[in-house]
């Protein structure tokens, strides 16, 4: 059960890559508009009119279904492939949906502690609960659970943040050279994206960019901070010569 004893960190630390910022957007959408059936509807008759994905993805936000949102979000963006907004936003949905799978995987962790932290969390054993809370083999069924939902929340986020460096990379492909300036959190976004994949050269590429785009930026410091060990982990042959 390696893989889900990841610590979870729930919130960017640099600023601009935190959950509020990446969501920028999201929740703004209007109360106006088709309905989640009337979407469906329009997307049975014309399955090849990328307006209909469009509105359903809106719809369903508008409902606070964000992570049924993704589906046909990604399928506008795949029939208009240079609508820049809809990309900003598929990339904000994704990270959330990671956001949302850490936060359940700190919550099975929290839960598998109490349950296999010791006799100071554990209940005593003169109550009911605490009899049956006491038998080896409930322990070890309730020890394997959580470890099964902490395992299944950092592949989850793992895929999220994979789903959203993918998604942000194509934002930074089709946004002209001469607006970058004008947008700089879109690197943010990717290099937070990356970092939390695992993909720390493209999240360093981003970084980079970032600083020369908004070198002067309320978040150029922390970004110029963290850039060091970020090449030290990617390049670990570093460490190895410095030791």
């Amino acid at each position: 059960f390696g893989l889900g004893y990841v610590v979870f960190n729930v919130g960017g630390s640099i600023p601009g890559t935190g959950l509020g910022d990446v969501l920028q957007g999201l929740g703004q959408t209007s109360n106006a508009g088709p309905s989640v059936d009337d979407s469906n509807d329009k997307i049975k008759e014309e399955p090849n009119n990328p307006q209909g994905y469009r509105d359903l993805a809106t719809a369903l936000q508008r409902e606070n279904r964000t992570a049924e949102s993704i589906v046909p979000l990604e399928r506008y963006v795949q029939m208009r492939p240079t609508d820049r907004e809809a990309l900003r936003q598929l990339g904000a949905l994704h990270m959330a949906q990671a956001r949302t799978y850490e936060e359940q995987g700190a919550l099975a962790r929290a839960q598998l502690t109490e349950l296999t932290g010791g006799d100071v969390l554990s209940p005593g054993t003169s109550s009911q609960f605490g009899k049956a809370f006491a038998n080896p083999q409930i322990t070890a069924l309730e020890s394997q659970k959580y470890n099964q939902q902490l395992n299944n929340a950092f592949l989850g986020s793992q895929q999220s943040y994979k789903d959203a460096t993918r998604v942000f990379n194509k934002l930074v492909a089709v946004t002209p050279d001469d607006q970058e300036a004008d947008e700089p959190l879109v690197f943010l976004q990717l290099g937070q994206a990356a970092q939390s994949a695992g993909d720390l050269k493209a999240a360093i590429t981003a970084y980079e960019r970032y600083l020369e785009v908004a070198p002067d930026s309320a978040s150029a410091p922390a970004v110029n901070a963290q850039l060091p060990a970020l090449r030290n982990a990617a390049n670990p042959k570093n460490q190895d010569r410095s030791q």
